[in-house]
């Protein structure tokens, strides 16, 4: 059970994290004025955070990064789902890009993964389940963010993305057991949650959907535990509310 401040201190580091890829200092955290409390003190409790599990340290002089349950303990207590609406600007984007493929369910799914990967600069996979019809869109963009320096990780990616159809049932599944009622029906498995070994290091979002002609999509999401938890889940839920909008019309 974390106190009130080590609460806050992770929400502060997991918050800098997500915006700089940069390993967060207890003298960056003291700048923010954080409770009133040195740079000493703050050291102090990110050493005990770091003891219960809640943040890395990848060299000794060096800040302090999140881990996995940093990252689930932040979606769990500091996302407010009545916060989620996206900004104008990308609710115009996503209203057009359903608005423009019409009634055809192949093209809303197209529209929707090329829009949504744009947006988020993630990797983004729809299906109609049905048909098993994948559209797969975002992974080149992917490799242009700092958490994919590194080869191996970016070479796990690739083989998880040309095989996602082949895994799909499995992951479903997994998908399933881990539903999160308060983002009605958005499940969230960050990092080692997943039971898939080649996305163990990122963070994946799935969601469901009506589709007009009776049928039922799918969004998958992917991206780095270093994500923006609070935009990506809000694109999220505004796509998903609105293509059940539509499916209810036709």
């Amino acid at each position: 059970m974390l106190t009130p401040r080590q609460s806050a201190l992770v929400a502060a580091i997991v918050s800098q994290y997500i915006r700089t890829a940069d390993p967060v200092s207890s003298k960056e955290i003291e700048k923010s004025g954080f409770f009133g409390l040195r740079s000493a003190s703050i050291r102090g409790e990110m050493n005990e955070l770091e003891t219960l599990g809640y943040l890395n340290q990848f060299h000794t002089s060096g800040g302090r990064v999140p881990t996995d349950i940093a990252y689930r303990y932040y979606v769990d207590n500091f996302i407010e789902p009545e916060k989620l609406k996206p900004n104008p600007v990308d609710r115009k984007k996503i209203s057009r890009a359903i608005k423009d493929a019409g009634n055809d369910p192949q093209q809303l799914n197209k529209n929707v993964a090329k829009t949504l990967s744009d947006l988020c600069e993630n990797l983004v996979i729809t299906n109609i389940d049905q048909r098993d019809d994948f559209f797969k869109c975002g992974l080149s963009g992917m490799f242009e963010l700092p958490d994919f320096r590194e080869f191996d990780r970016a070479f796990r990616l690739t083989s998880f993305f040309d095989r996602f159809e082949n895994i799909f049932d499995q992951l479903e599944k997994h998908l399933f057991t881990m539903m999160d009622d308060r983002f009605e029906n958005l499940n969230i498995i960050i990092g080692d949650e997943n039971q898939i070994r080649d996305v163990k290091d990122e963070t994946m979002m799935f969601a469901k959907y009506r589709l007009p002609e009776k049928f039922t999509g799918s969004l998958t999401l992917i991206g780095p535990t270093r994500m923006d938890y609070q935009r990506n889940i809000g694109l999220i839920k505004y796509t998903t509310d609105e293509l059940n909008k539509m499916a209810v019309k036709n």
